[in-house]
């Protein structure tokens, strides 16, 4: 398991302040989560700059590819 103090130096926390729909506070949680990825692995010397973002970008283009389950309740 990782450390917690080894997340909290690499993970960004993100509060809502200014957001007022719920789609900007999604958004910007994704915004948070992509840029700590980038920025650890070019920091961690997994590639450079450009090589990082090409990884995150074939890492999202996979998982929005991927067939979208809604979550639907049945009454």
């Amino acid at each position: 398991m990782i450390k917690e103090e080894k997340l909290n130096e690499w993970i960004s926390e993100f509060h809502p302040t200014v957001e007022t729909e719920i789609i900007e506070v999604l958004r910007a949680r994704v915004q948070y989560a992509i840029l700590d990825e980038l920025n650890y692995m070019v920091s961690n010397e997994i590639g450079t700059a450009d090589e990082v973002k090409k990884i995150v970008l074939d890492e999202i283009t996979e998982i929005t590819n991927d067939s979208i389950e809604l979550d639907t309740e049945e009454d």
